[in-house]
């Protein structure tokens, strides 16, 4: 089973609009050094999610019972919420170090790696749950 364009791209665009657009300039400045930042940008990240996945999921699943759909989309949303935390967790605090030492280059390559991360997790839950 593979991913289809019309499952690739949704997740792509929300990904950027839940992690860059509807992160606050409090979360984005302070997730580095206070997790009660970090954790408002990763749970309304993923919470945010849910609607998506439930829309997305109710064409791919099996199953065609909404509570099902819905278990499955919490269960990605779950584990967004997790990998998505530790992630930014390590890279916020590295990007931060980085910013401060002026070294943009590398800055920008963590902010990639770290988006990298971000859309394996993505692709690989979403795949692997589909499966169900």
């Amino acid at each position: 089973m593979e991913l289809s364009l019309y499952e690739i791209f949704p997740i792509i665009f929300f990904h950027w609009v839940f992690d860059f657009v509807f992160q606050t300039h409090w979360q984005a400045t302070n997730k580095s050094k206070n997790n009660n930042a970090l954790l408002a940008h990763t749970g309304t990240y993923s919470a945010c999610w849910l609607v998506p996945t439930l829309i997305m999921f109710s064409f791919v699943l099996k199953q065609h019972d909404f509570l099902f759909q819905l278990n499955v989309s919490l269960i990605f949303v779950t584990i967004t919420f997790i990998f998505h935390t530790i992630t930014d967790y390590f890279t916020s605090r590295l990007n931060s170090w980085l910013w401060a030492k002026n070294d943009v280059h590398n800055f920008f390559v963590s902010v990639g790696f770290d988006q990298v991360l971000h859309y394996v997790q993505l692709f690989l839950t979403y795949y692997l749950l589909k499966l169900i």
